[in-house]
């Protein structure tokens, strides 16, 4: 059964940070449409525990917001149920919108669990990415060290974002002293004038290391689509959106380096504003 929590604060943070993926049901008691979810929610719950037996890999968890006012006031819940979707501590953009069957809980829990890195196999592998994918490279020793691990959970918690790589061992030895992990990030060369960006900070530091990747994972200027209008909409925040002729890559370059160069320098003025194109 998923857990039903009625814990302090600190507690909760806690909880949510030690496990690599917790589905939050924020609900409430005199809500027909939260009644109706909860035995499928329990069901699933079990389900997962089998196929996940590991503590620590995923839980799902029940809050009742009539109870736990202060958590449901921290996580933005207006309307019941609402599923929130946490990685590793980290609140993801999206809401799980799919079906509401023991099933479907089950299969998406799997999917979120899946390995989010592709390991190569020789640097060659390299030269055939994606230019139009902004992708973030590891180079480690071996798969069993620490940093790697922190690495892996930070393209977890990145995964849609960013396309994440890694390569171990002799493999990546030209590009890397032993002991001495590297990560790289690749811009989307294809419609960017930016450049690739060496990691600078701590290999130990999760937060550190998350931070950074976001910051070039997640840039200023965005594509607007079908699929992520919705969750663009709701940040409430005024849009400044370029159309632009299918092809035409250099306008769309020219658009992200006057917004990075002209705005930035006046970011507190734009603070509430997204920055899209569309094809």
């Amino acid at each position: 059964m998923s857990q039903n929590f009625h814990p302090k604060p600190d507690f909760f943070c806690f909880f949510l940070a030690s496990n690599e993926l917790v589905i939050i049901n924020f609900y409430a008691d005199w809500c027909r449409f939260s009644n109706l979810l909860q035995p499928i929610f329990d069901e699933a719950a079990e389900k997962v525990k089998e196929a996940f037996p590991d503590q620590g890999r995923v839980v799902f968890a029940k809050v009742n917001c009539d109870v736990e006012t202060a958590i449901a006031t921290k996580y933005h819940i207006t309307k019941y149920p609402t599923l929130k979707v946490i990685r590793n501590g980290q609140v993801t953009k999206k809401e799980y919108r799919g079906q509401r069957s023991a099933e479907a809980f089950v299969d998406y829990a799997k999917k979120q669990l899946e390995d989010p890195i592709k390991e190569i196999a020789s640097m060659k592998d390299l030269e055939t990415l994606d230019e139009k994918k902004r992708i973030v490279v590891g180079y480690f020793d071996r798969r069993d060290q620490e940093e790697y691990n922190i690495f892996r959970r930070v393209a977890t918690n990145l995964k849609e974002d960013c396309h994440f790589y890694v390569g171990f061992g002799d493999v990546v030895s030209q590009m890397h002293p032993p002991g001495q992990p590297i990560i790289v990030f690749r811009p989307d060369v294809a419609v960017t004038h930016d450049n690739d960006e060496t990691y600078q900070g701590s290999y130990k530091n999760m937060e550190e290391m998350n931070t950074w990747v976001l910051q070039k994972c997640v840039p200023l200027v965005r594509e607007i689509t079908f699929e992520n209008a919705e969750e663009f909409t709701e940040e409430g925040l005024p849009f400044l959106i370029l159309f632009y002729r299918p092809g035409d890559t250099e306008t769309i370059k020219d658009y992200k380096t006057m917004v990075e160069n002209e705005l930035l320098s006046e970011k507190s003025k734009f603070k509430r504003l997204k920055l899209l194109k569309i094809n």
